[in-house]
């Protein structure tokens, strides 16, 4: 009897914390990845402020820093064509493999997402409007380190990175 409790007790446990990234709040900005000492003062990618969980309206993989944004380009200046969306890079230190799972978990095909698995690419929309950044998506990539806009990035945290994920959003 006193094993069967324990055993109940250790599936809940293993089923919360696998489940306790989809249940941690996402409100305020997202944040940026810590700077060591003597970054420069202009770091590119990070020209803009950093936006807020609500303006993405994709869930952000938890524990992930934000190390560059890039904005849309002002639709009123274009006519007739298809505008890239703005994006945001994160870095954090899971394997691909679980930031996949998160995603895959959290972006459903019943919503109008599609997993790419031979791109590790989720769209909400044709892969050829992702590619063109016309379409929401997500892209999950190594991460070696040596991406521009971690200069000036904590070396301690940069070192220990493992993926990067790249979010195309409507704001």
């Amino acid at each position: 009897m006193k094993n069967n409790t324990l055993s109940k007790i250790a599936v809940a446990l293993v089923i919360f914390f696998l489940a306790s990234p989809l249940i941690i709040p996402q409100t305020g900005s997202i944040p940026w990845i810590p700077l060591a000492k003597d970054a420069p003062e202009n770091i590119p990618g990070r020209n803009g402020s950093a936006p807020l969980f609500d303006e993405i309206g994709i869930p952000i993989y938890p524990g992930a820093y934000l190390t560059s944004v890039y904005q849309a380009v002002n639709s009123n200046e274009i006519e007739s064509m298809e505008v890239p969306l703005p994006g945001i890079f994160l870095v954090t230190i899971d394997d691909q493999e679980k930031v996949k799972e998160f995603y895959k978990i959290n972006l459903k095909k019943s919503d109008g997402w599609i997993y790419y698995e031979d791109y590790s690419v989720f769209v909400r929309g044709d892969l050829s409007q992702a590619l063109s950044r016309t379409v929401p998506g997500v892209a999950i990539r190594e991460e070696t380190g040596e991406s521009y806009d971690l200069q000036g990035a904590d070396p301690k945290i940069v070192s220990s990175l493992k993926t990067r994920i790249k979010i195309l959003y409507k704001p």
